[in-house]
């Protein structure tokens, strides 16, 4: 299960990825052509981007590509907590939205030709960034794309409206005005506190300033309606009865015309069953971005015939989530303990190994292994030591019984870890997890509730106690720094699954934000990561590479770290 740290919005965003890119539990196999075209990731040497990459003149003209998706958005403003999920954002909205920053396989940014003129810091006391808008970008109801869409979509994330029921106030937040210059493509941006991950807001998906206007329409409006486009797609239909949604070709879109007539999207919430669709040739394609699967699915996936598997480096690391507010996990002991008695690295292992990745545990909560800044903050607070967990137990109150299980007042220590149905590395997961908690005195039960219901009304929910315990990922981004504070701070955060933070964090995020030197951020961020580590909001497991499964002869889309896909050139190659 997967949460996206999304760059679009400078936040982070939930998701669902039944695709392959990381195993649990049991052994890999199968014969899998590995494709490396780009430049490599220090995560094990993996490349940064896998994909078969083609000219835009070797794309054939024309076709079909059929890709799955865990479920339909209950939201389509992927702006909204219940539309920020990466399910919504890789399929359904990077063909059919865009904007003036893009990502490249380096995960450095470079200004989108097809959006912007140009997009450049001018000055850094006061920070101002300018931006010239391409004259020609329109959005989908023909209305062009200007100034507007820009200042409106600020004073929705800024913060200082809170019925807007925004995924994060990110980078938003630091901006005091968004201002017409020469003309209504152009525009200012100031910021009253400097924020050095600035380019994630320009970063697509953008949103047209009549879904920003108000919150009723914000917040309520998509619900079943996609947003406007501003892509080389455009959501043609919406069958809702056979969960199929299909694209066609956005005819206000200016660009280069893209090589692909139709995108089918079907949804299939199984792994299981999503990889027999792939097997049996009902999709394209899966594990577009970074999913996590079980053996059975990836084994599975390498037998088609005319498919292949790719691998690059991933972004995405899996974690075991507390909820905070609610007892015995309201005690930062409790935490602690229950910290200490997951063997991360046997989980790490029958999630990695079977792919052939490198097995390695996730030891920071910003940055991802290959990334600059990454550090082991874990190991010395939360690595896998059973007296230790035993201790902090002891201390909290919770004492062994001579039945081996702790309780404390006549209470057994007792909790639940909430899963998705369907999902079996959640469910492999949360069994090792269970056995290791029981060797230290705790019971755990396994909760498994619908795959289509599991963030809208377990996990995302306002009052966030549909959980005690449950497990999912979060995805990074190129801007790391920015993008995962709202899911620490503040404690009420739309984003803080976990309901607790610590109070020097406010502090410390506005300087590592407002430092432009990298060298000096990162620093800061360590302070910021050490600090989440003595409070133990989750414990973070293992990171995974991007893995996916592609039909032979697709090109331009598949197992990617940071580059954004360009829509134009996907297609079959000639």
């Amino acid at each position: 299960m997967k949460r996206t740290k999304y760059a679009a919005l400078g936040a982070a965003a939930l998701a669902l990825a039944l695709g392959v890119s990381g195993c649990s539990g049991g052994s890999g196999g199968g014969t899998a052509t590995v494709n490396a075209t780009q430049g490599a990731s220090d995560q094990g040497k993996l490349p940064t981007t896998a994909w078969d990459t083609a000219d835009y003149s070797d794309v054939k003209d024309g076709g079909t590509l059929t890709l799955p998706i865990s479920a339909l958005p209950s939201n389509w403003n992927s702006g909204t907590v219940d539309g920020n999920t990466s399910d919504q954002i890789k399929v359904l909205l990077s063909p059919t939205t865009g904007g003036p920053v893009r990502i490249k396989d380096d995960g450095t940014w470079e200004m989108n030709p097809d959006y912007a003129t140009e997009v450049k810091l001018v000055s850094t006391d006061p920070q101002v960034v300018e931006v010239k808008l391409n004259p020609k970008a329109v959005w989908g109801d023909g209305a062009p794309m200007t100034y507007k869409d820009f200042e409106s979509a600020w004073k929705a994330f800024n913060g200082s409206d809170t019925s807007f029921q925004v995924a994060s106030t990110n980078v938003w937040e630091d901006i005091s005005s968004v201002e017409r210059t020469d003309s209504d493509s152009n525009f200012k941006i100031t910021f009253k506190n400097k924020n050095a991950d600035w380019p994630s807001i320009l970063v697509g998906p953008s949103f047209e300033a009549s879904v920003t206007k108000d919150p009723a329409t914000f917040n309520d409006a998509y619900k079943t309606t996609p947003v406007p486009s501003s892509g080389p797609y455009e959501v043609s239909n919406v069958d809702t009865t056979g969960q199929v949604v299909t694209l066609k070709q956005n005819p206000k879109w200016w660009g280069e015309k893209p090589k692909l007539d139709t995108i089918i999207v079907k949804t299939i919430e199984s792994q299981d069953a999503l990889a027999q669709a792939y097997a049996n040739k009902e999709v394209d394609a899966l594990g577009i971005g970074s999913g996590i699967v079980s053996p059975d699915v990836y084994n599975t996936a390498s037998k088609r015939d005319d498919g292949e598997i790719q691998r690059a480096g991933g972004l995405t690391w899996y974690h075991f989530d507390f909820n905070a507010k609610v007892a015995p996990l309201d005690d930062v002991k409790v935490r602690q303990g229950i910290a200490r008695a997951i063997n991360r690295d046997t989980i790490a292992q029958s999630r990695l190994e079977p792919l052939g990745a490198p097995v390695t545990t996730q030891n920071n909560y910003i940055y991802m292994p290959g990334q600059k800044g990454y550090t082991d903050d874990a190991t010395s607070t939360i690595g896998y030591d059973v007296a230790k967990a035993g201790a902090l137990l002891d201390d909290a109150g919770w004492k062994k019984g001579s039945d081996g299980m702790r309780a404390k007042d006549g209470k057994p220590l007792a909790i639940s870890v909430t899963v998705p149905s369907g999902v079996a590395t959640s469910a492999n997961a949360a069994k090792q997890i269970q056995a290791n908690l029981k060797a230290v005195g705790v019971e755990l039960t396994i909760d498994t509730v619908p795959v289509a219901k599991f963030f809208s009304d377990y996990i995302t929910t306002t009052d966030k106690k549909n959980f005690q315990t449950t497990l999912f990922s979060w995805v990074g981004t190129a801007f790391p720094v920015s993008s995962s504070q709202s899911i620490f701070y503040p404690a009420d955060s739309e984003q803080n699954y976990n309901g607790v933070s610590d109070d020097s964090l406010g502090d410390l995020w506005k300087q590592a934000n407002a430092e432009l030197d990298p060298e000096k951020q990162r620093a800061l961020a360590q302070k910021i990561d050490q600090t989440i580590f003595s409070y133990v909001p989750m414990v973070p497991i293992s990171p995974t590479p991007t893995v996916s499964a592609v039909k032979k002869g697709l090109v331009n889309i598949g197992a990617v770290q940071f580059q954004d896909i360009d829509w134009t050139k996907v297609g079959w190659k000639s």
